[in-house]
Formats: C-alpha cells, sequence, structure tokens
C-alpha cells in the first residue's frame, strides 16, 4: 500500500524541501523555547539546578522533535527522500 499524505506539497524541489524544513525547525525551536518557560515558571521545577533543567529542555525538544517530524510526514510526506530502495553508487 503506497502512502499518500494529507496535503500534496512533497519535498520534490530544492524550494519545497527548503520551505519543509524551515516549517519543521521553526515548530521545534517555538515549542522548545516555550518548553523551557514553562519550566523556570512551574513551582516544582524551581528548585532544580541549571544542569537539570537543560537536561529536561533537551528531553523535551528530542520528543517535540520526534512528534513534529511524525505530524509532518503524515501532512505533507515528509521524509520521502530518506527511503530510497535502490543502491547508489559511491562517488567516491
Amino acid at each position: 500500500m503506497k502512502f499518500i499524505p494529507l496535503i500534496d506539497f512533497r519535498s520534490t524541489t530544492i524550494m519545497n524541501a527548503f520551505i519543509l524544513n524551515a516549517i519543521v525547525l521553526a515548530i521545534i525551536a517555538t515549542l522548545s523555547i516555550e518548553l523551557r518557560k514553562k519550566l523556570d515558571m512551574i513551582a516544582i521545577t524551581k528548585g532544580l539546578g541549571e544542569n537539570n533543567k537543560i537536561f529536561l529542555t533537551m528531553s523535551g525538544t528530542f520528543l517535540i522533535g520526534i512528534i513534529v517530524y511524525c505530524i509532518i510526514r503524515i501532512l505533507f510526506g515528509f521524509g520521502d527522500g530518506l527511503l530510497a530502495t535502490t543502491l547508489s553508487k559511491s562517488v567516491l
């Protein structure tokens, strides 16, 4: 069964690939910044050290990234270029 995205905006050209990458990175960066702000505001994490907050932010950003990439995959079919089915010859 062939995968069909909800919105037909695949990264078949350089411009489309740049736009999709910019969308993904902007969403991940924005949500990561908001996560860090929330960690600084929540009473439970006020007593944590800076290293612990950095670790929580990194872990949260990783999860945010996985979720965003899955959503963009479903919406736009992002990542099809990573699913090569034929072997390519080495350039070196």
